[in-house]
């Protein structure tokens, strides 16, 4: 039986909270942080990779800079990485990257080139849908970053002794929940 929870009007309008599985509702308990999607040891060229496939498969991509000289709705990715890490008018600056994937977003504000790192509202993961839309997303950056992704509890910065919420490995093409 599904564990549903009562209806969030201010986060979902008439929506009830209903997630099927009791891990579902451990991982997306609603406690006010965000949930912290991260691939670790990566090159400019997986972060690249991971936001050129996200712009492919997502249902929708949203980024913000303040790059006068690119594109100021659909920048290149590259360009983007080049004027926020190699040229003067990126220092101290960062972009926004926002992925749609269902109901769910997860948004990026790159402060760390090797570290990949989305963020996620565990409100908006209120069904079946919206897990299976985090655990598509999961797959896309581990799957176009090569690396083992993982989803964890919010945090500055990620430390091996974190609880690992989720994890996918690309290689042996498996994910993993509590």
């Amino acid at each position: 039986m599904p564990a549903c929870e009562g209806v969030h009007a201010e986060g979902h309008g008439a929506r009830a909270r209903c997630l099927p599985e009791p891990w579902m509702c451990r991982v997306f308990h609603v406690d006010g942080s965000l949930r912290d999607i991260r691939a670790l040891d990566v090159t400019r060229a997986e972060w690249i990779a991971v936001l050129e496939r996200l712009r492919a498969v997502a249902d929708e991509t949203e980024v913000e800079h303040p790059y006068p000289r690119l594109d100021p709705v659909r920048p290149g990715v590259a360009e983007l990485f080049r004027a926020w890490a190699d040229e003067p008018e990126g220092e101290g600056t960062s972009f926004a990257f926002r992925v749609r994937f269902g109901a769910v977003w997860f948004f990026a504000l790159p402060f760390d080139e090797e570290e990949i790192e989305f963020s996620l509202v565990p409100d908006d993961v209120v069904d079946a849908a919206g897990v299976t839309a985090v655990l598509r997303f999961l797959a896309e950056v581990a799957g176009a970053s090569g690396r083992r992704t993982v989803l964890t509890a919010e945090t500055v910065r990620y430390d091996a002794g974190l609880p690992t919420l989720l994890s996918h490995d690309p290689a042996a093409g498996l994910t993993s929940s509590v």
